[in-house]
């Protein structure tokens, strides 16, 4: 079965093999040998559930946080954090490209905020470093354009969900 998650404008394909061993995950064609280390299930402050994840991805040992969150999949993976649509790509607008809003994935501490109102920012720059879990993760730009309002501030708690930094896309 093939999940199809959008990251901006981007979509790719994720296809899980469960009878190899050990399992074999495709991401747009490529092949990924995965061994699950151990996986626990945590609760965030606003209720969602988490899974706290080791795994062996192609012979290194990694540690993943992944919450899913309506149609949103969010990925903590070695301090970066992912976030995903689930579906295909729509066709309606500003949907397509990827969203202006970054979101604080879980509840956290804001360490750093690396933008300010009116920086020009293109997809995958790094926005604000939020501490979570007590792990420390870069939130980045799903698209391109002009930083429009920045409500993180170092040293702030935050809840999941609320809105860190707004990008208007270029016109």
């Amino acid at each position: 079965m093939e999940i199809r998650l959008r990251q901006g404008a981007r979509t790719l394909g994720v296809t899980l093999t469960p009878e190899s061993n050990p399992l074999e995950a495709h991401v747009d064609g490529r092949a990924h040998r995965l061994h699950q280390v151990s996986a626990r299930r945590v609760r965030t402050a606003d209720g969602a559930e988490a899974a706290d994840l080791s795994v062996v991805v192609d012979g290194q040992v990694r540690r993943a946080i992944v919450v899913r969150t309506g149609d949103r999949l969010l990925v903590s993976l070695d301090g970066r954090v992912h976030a995903f649509a689930l579906g295909d790509e729509t066709r309606h607008g500003a949907a397509a490209t990827g969203g202006g809003f970054t979101t604080a994935p879980m509840p956290g501490k804001v360490v750093r905020v690396l933008v300010s109102v009116g920086d020009a920012v293109d997809a995958g720059d790094p926005l604000v470093v939020l501490e979570a879990m007590k792990m420390e993760m870069t939130l980045r730009a799903e698209i391109g354009g002009t930083v429009t309002a920045v409500a993180a501030a170092a040293g702030r708690m935050v809840e999941a969900g609320a809105v860190l930094v707004e990008i208007a896309p270029p016109a």
